[in-house]
Formats: structure tokens, C-alpha cells, sequence
């Protein structure tokens, strides 16, 4: 029984969200970072937290994200696609009396060409809005309608276009029209103008209608893509700004008073979460808990397990409302989103008085696997089949990146998270930057990067993979032009092997699918393009040359600077008994801004690392204050304690 509770329709009421404001991801899996997908938000949430006085906690950086997020300058190709290979063996690491043998690194870049404008097919796009009511906050749906103004003026007479609004439900507000009369543009800007801000978060209702108005302009030689643009709503605004996790499998509650609900969750171990007990052995965690004293009207709370932590099975949760707080006992409205997997569920209903008595069980679901797909991203894999790709644009701080990235893998599109008007009308009005989000270079690329046997893969940093022995295979299901993605690799070639050591590119496009002209750069030195797949093979033990070397050393300052904000978070919030703390993490920051500043000068880019030399300044900022006001506390304290004492030792001499 499931008093005074029902189902929610998919998706009715929330975009979900949750930015967890993470520059960096530190994973030991394999990434192609791309400069121009949700990651490229990852450096700008980094500064931003740090503007604001905000130190990223350990567990809250991730390096791969940052990679990701990283340009690195690759050269442009003169073909489809071009591939760069860099490689240094130059480390070698003693254990005792035995060496282990030198290590290396090999980075491998995919570098997507980007034509002009002009040269590109007829567009077919529907742009799907969001008009829900916290589209108003920050005036982020003006964000979206002035950059429309320069946009239709780029839109040829070839393309078609429609425009699609969502909130409580989906609606159609210009009708998919061939762009090829002034007056068609002029009714186009009209339509967008009446857009306004109302009511809640349809999703699935906007997609579905996005797509179609695809349908009557749909030809195969087209560029045929939904662009969503949303800022989530306010069930991901509260999440984002508790500094909510995710995972596989998140449980999430909100409601809207003083009262103090408490969130349960028993897995299949037997094992419950609640406010007693926030986590269990397999690293679920309730990392928020909201309103132990009625301290806000906007609560959530959340429980999570981390990416591949949850174990399969059945989960059963409950809500109890631990003690009231409002003057009058009216029954708690809540609502609750579990996301399972890439399957999201809701609940909503009414918890009843307090303590034991208003326990109130929601829900008992299967989890199977992070690979469960929700019934939006099964349309979005079919619309793929189809021929019709889907890019995200999460506006503001307060969305889903997740559920928006997975969107985008989902649909062959794109992603990318923007935070002000100026980011919104860069991306539609820069030929470049448009062409990133829209147009795709190459699908199905297949990537397999082979070492000689024996060779030990230390590390790999990057997107989906697996390695099968000595082989790291990864497949990038579309590339989109003048965009990149970087697979790092660390190895060791151990003392017992003996003779020419080998690394074997291959790069390669599965059967039935779409040939591009490859072109392939080693080192900074340009081959002949060959069609459809090639080989290279890099010999490991071979000097590396100056703009190899050059090339290393910047993605070395990278990994370093990811290491290093991870240190100086670790040094400020988990070392409270080491009095040296913060001064380390002073030393740390100054060191990594110096390292910084060097390779820049090397690089001879006068705009390198400015995000991140701009990150480590304010950090420095940051950890001055905090001992300052330490010294302050100390220096306070220690007056306290004395007059305390003084007044003691006057009270005994007056006895």
C-alpha cells in the first residue's frame, strides 16, 4: 500500500538536473576529449566555483572531464578527419636495487575538419526550446531569442528551419518552413519573440514534437537535427545547488516546507541509507540531508551510488517525515526521481503527520545495470537509425549534464553547457562553433591502439573502451567537424624486452557505414590522406622531436594541474589535524602556477592556460584567507582562554 502517492507521468515535471560542478574527473578510464561537448563546460564550472570562494573537494574532480575540455591545438586537416601521434619515452622508475623499466606516454588526437559554411549540405533544424518558468531566472530564454536575430541571418535559402516550445506541454510555434524569402525570416524572428517564460518541464513532450517537424523537409543528404535548449527546472536547481552526486542509480526527494522529511533506501544487501546511517558498505551515500532544523522552503535530498558501485537487485525506498516544523498539520507534498541507470522514474504523493507513523513506502524497483534505457532515449537511438541526430544545450548551472550528454551519444549529436547570452550567441553565430554542434565529419570510427606484447598499460585516460591484452579499443560513434577527441596512454616497457618495441595505430571505419578521407600527422609531420582505414605504427624507443616533445609537455602541465587541484582540495578539507594544511596547499598551488606560466612561455600562446592560471590565483586567494581568519580565531580563543583564567585565578584570591 502507497498511501496518498502515484506514478508521474516520464519526465513531466523535472529535466532533472544536477551540474555537480566538477572541473576535472580523475578516472582511470579511456576518454577522447572533446573540446566542444558538455566536458568544455568542466573548466568554466571550475572558475566559477573558485570566483565565488569555493574550493572543489577531492572527490568532486575528475580528470578525464578536464581533459576533455582541453584544446590542443591539433592541426587542421586538409581531408575529412586527421589523426596525431605523439609519443615519449623518457622515465624510469627504480624499485630497491631492480628497475621496473622506462615508462611512456602516447597520445593519440582525432581532429574533425571544419569547412566553410557555404560548403555545407541544406539544413534541416528544429530548434526545441524550453519555456518553463526558470527559464526566467538570469533571463536565460532572452539569452536564447537575441542571438537568434544574427542567427537567421547566416540560415541560407537552401536550409529549412521550425522552432518547437516546451513547459507543461509541447507546441509548435513556427511551422518547418524553407528559409528563402526575407519575409519567411521575419516571421521566423516574430515567432520567437512571443516566446515567454510559464510552467514546468516536459521534456520528453518537447523532443518528441521536435522531431516531428523534421519530417517534411527529411532528406537523406541533409543535416537533419533537433537542437534542444533548456536550463532544467527547479527539482535540478536544488540538487545543483546542494552540490548534489550521481551514479548508476540515484535516489532523489524534494518538498516544499520547514519540515524535516528523511529519505530510506534498503538495497539488496539488506543494508538501508537513512540519516543514521548515510552509508553503506558497497559506497552508497546520502550526501545531502536538508532541514534538520526547518532551515529552508526549497529541501532535497539525495542518495547515491558512484558509476559501476551499485549492486544488482532489488531496491525498496521509503519516506518518513522525522519531525514537524510547520504550525499546522497539513499533510507534506513530495516528489521523488530516481534515476536507474539511464532510466529515470518518478513519484509524487503526500506523507501524513510525523515520527514512525508517517513512514510511508514509495516505491520497490529492479536495478539491472547502468545500460537500462528510459523510453526518451530509446526514441532518441531510433530517430539515430532514422537518419535524425540530436544536440543538447544546457543553459545556466541548474540542469542535468548527465542526462543531456547521454542525450546527445544517444542521438549522434553533441552536447555543451553554456552559462551566459555571450556563450549562447558564440555557438549559433560563429561558423566554426556551430559547425561543432551541428554537422558531423565522420560516424563509427573505430580506434585500436596495439603494443608490442609484453609492454605494460599503465593507464589510460578517456571515453568508453575496453583492453583485451595488449590492445586499448575504443569506437567514437560520431565525430562533428572541426572538433577533437585525445586518448592518453601511459606505459612501461619492462627490462626483459628486447628488440624494436612497437605501438600499432589503427584507425578504420566499420562496414556499411560512411568512408571519410583520413589524413594522418606523426609527430607534426603531415602524410598523404588515404580513404577508409589505415595503419601507422610508432616505434617507442625512438627520440621524440622538438614539436612532439613541445606537444607533451603542454598535456603534461594538464594532467599536473588536474593532479594538483586535487591535492590542494585534499589538503583543505580532509587534513583538519595537520596544522601545516594549508600551507602545503599554498606551496602546491604556487608550483603549479609557476609550471603553468612556463610552458606557456614555451607554447608562445599568449591565451594558454588563462582558466586555469586563473583558477590557481583565486585558490591562492582563497587558502590566504582562510589562514588569515584562522590566525584570527587562534588569536581570539587564546584571549578568551586567558582572561577565563585570569577571572578564575582574581575569583580564587577573593575567596
Amino acid at each position: 500500500m502507497f498511501p496518498n502517492l502515484h506514478r508521474s507521468s516520464p519526465r513531466n515535471f523535472q529535466l532533472k538536473g544536477l551540474v555537480l560542478g566538477l572541473l576535472f574527473c580523475c578516472i582511470p578510464a579511456l576518454m577522447f576529449a572533446e573540446g566542444f561537448a558538455e566536458s568544455a563546460s568542466q573548466r568554466a564550472r571550475s572558475r566559477y566555483l573558485a570566483n565565488n570562494g569555493i574550493i572543489l573537494a577531492p572527490e568532486d574532480i575528475y580528470t578525464d572531464s578536464y581533459l576533455a575540455s582541453y584544446n590542443y591545438g591539433y592541426p587542421e586537416p586538409e581531408t575529412d578527419i586527421g589523426v596525431n601521434i605523439y609519443n615519449e619515452l623518457n622515465r624510469t622508475i627504480p624499485l630497491g636495487r631492480n628497475h621496473l623499466g622506462p615508462e611512456g606516454i602516447i597520445q593519440v588526437g582525432i581532429q574533425g575538419k571544419t569547412w566553410g559554411f557555404a560548403e555545407l549540405p541544406p539544413m534541416n533544424l528544429v530548434l526545441v526550446v524550453d519555456t518553463s518558468l526558470s527559464m526566467n531566472d538570469d533571463n536565460k530564454l532572452f539569452w536564447f531569442k537575441a542571438s537568434m536575430t544574427d542567427f537567421i541571418k547566416k540560415i541560407r535559402n537552401v536550409d529549412a528551419l521550425s522552432l518547437v516550445s516546451f513547459n507543461n506541454s509541447a507546441q509548435v510555434v513556427f511551422e518547418p518552413t524553407l528559409m528563402n524569402s526575407a519575409l519567411k525570416r521575419r516571421l521566423f524572428l516574430e515567432a520567437v519573440d512571443k516566446l515567454y517564460p510559464q510552467g514546468l518541464t516536459n521534456l520528453e513532450a518537447g523532443i518528441s514534437l521536435g522531431y516531428e517537424q523534421i519530417v517534411p523537409y527529411y532528406r537523406e543528404d541533409s543535416i537533419n537535427q533537433v537542437l534542444l535548449f533548456s536550463d532544467g527546472d527547479e527539482f535540478s536547481a536544488r540538487l545543483a545547488q546542494s552540490n548534489a552526486h550521481t551514479g548508476d542509480l540515484r535516489i532523489s526527494l524534494m518538498w516544499n516546507n520547514r519540515n524535516d522529511l528523511d529519505l530510506h533506501v534498503v538495497g539488496p544487501t539488506g543494508e538501508e541509507i537513512n540519516f543514521n546511517n548515510p552509508r553503506d558498505s558497497n559506497g552508497g551515500w546520502l550526501d545531502v540531508d536538508r532541514n534538520l532544523y526547518g532551515e529552508t522552503l526549497k529541501p532535497v535530498e539525495n542518495i547515491f551510488w558512484p558509476d559501476n558501485m551499485a549492486p544488482r537487485g532489488t531496491y525498496r525506498v521509503y519516506i518518513q517525515n522525522y519531525i514537524s516544523y510547520e504550525e499546522k498539520p497539513y499533510p507534506t507534498p513530495f516528489q521523488i526521481e530516481i534515476k536507474n541507470g539511464k532510466e529515470y522514474l518518478y513519484f509524487e504523493g503526500s506523507v501524513h503527520g510525523s515520527g514512525r507513523a508517517s513512514i510511508t513506502e514509495i516505491c520497490t524497483f529492479e536495478y539491472t545495470g547502468n545500460d537500462t534505457l528510459d523510453r526518451l532515449h530509446q526514441l532518441v537511438e531510433l530517430r539515430k537509425q532514422q537518419g535524425i541526430s540530436l544536440s543538447t544545450i544546457g543553459l545556466g548551472r541548474n540542469f542535468d549534464a548527465e542526462l543531456l550528454r547521454t542525450l546527445a551519444e544517444y542521438g549522434q549529436g553533441a552536447s555543451r553547457n553554456l552559462r551566459s547570452q555571450d556563450m549562447v550567441d558564440g555557438l549559433l553565430n560563429t561558423d566554426r562553433e556551430f559547425e561543432r554542434i551541428a554537422v558531423t565529419a565522420v560516424e563509427n570510427l573505430s580506434i585500436e591502439l596495439e603494443f608490442t606484447p609484453g609492454i605494460e598499460i599503465l593507464e589510460v585516460l578517456g571515453y568508453q573502451h575496453r583492453i583485451e591484452n595488449n590492445r586499448v579499443i575504443c569506437r567514437i560513434d560520431s565525430l562533428h567537424q572541426g572538433d577533437y577527441k585525445t586518448l592518453f596512454v601511459r606505459y612501461r616497457i619492462p627490462p626483459q624486452n628486447r628488440g624494436v618495441q612497437v605501438a600499432a595505430l589503427h584507425v578504420k571505419n566499420p562496414q556499411g557505414s560512411s568512408t571519410p578521407e583520413v589524413g594522418l600527422y606523426t609527430d607534426g609531420n603531415t602524410a598523404p590522406g588515404m580513404p577508409g582505414a589505415f595503419e601507422r605504427v610508432v616505434v617507442l624507443t625512438d627520440p621524440v622531436n622538438d614539436f612532439a616533445a613541445l606537444m607533451l609537455r603542454r598535456s603534461a602541465a594538464v594532467l599536473d594541474f588536474a593532479s594538483a587541484v586535487r591535492e590542494i582540495g585534499d589538503h583543505y578539507y580532509n587534513r583538519e589535524n595537520d596544522l601545516t594544511r594549508l600551507e602545503s596547499a599554498l606551496q602546491i598551488s604556487h608550483e603549479t602556477g609557476q609550471t603553468l606560466e612556463t610552458v606557456k612561455r614555451n607554447w608562445r600562446n599568449a591565451d594558454a592556460f588563462d582558466q586555469e592560471l586563473s583558477v590557481i590565483a583565486r585558490y591562492i586567494e582563497i587558502l590566504n584567507e582562510t589562514a588569515a581568519e584562522n590566525r584570527r580565531s587562534f588569536v581570539n580563543e587564546t584571549r578568551s582562554r586567558m582572561l577565563s583564567d585570569r577571572e578564575g585565578s582574581f575569583s580564587r584570591m577573593t575567596r
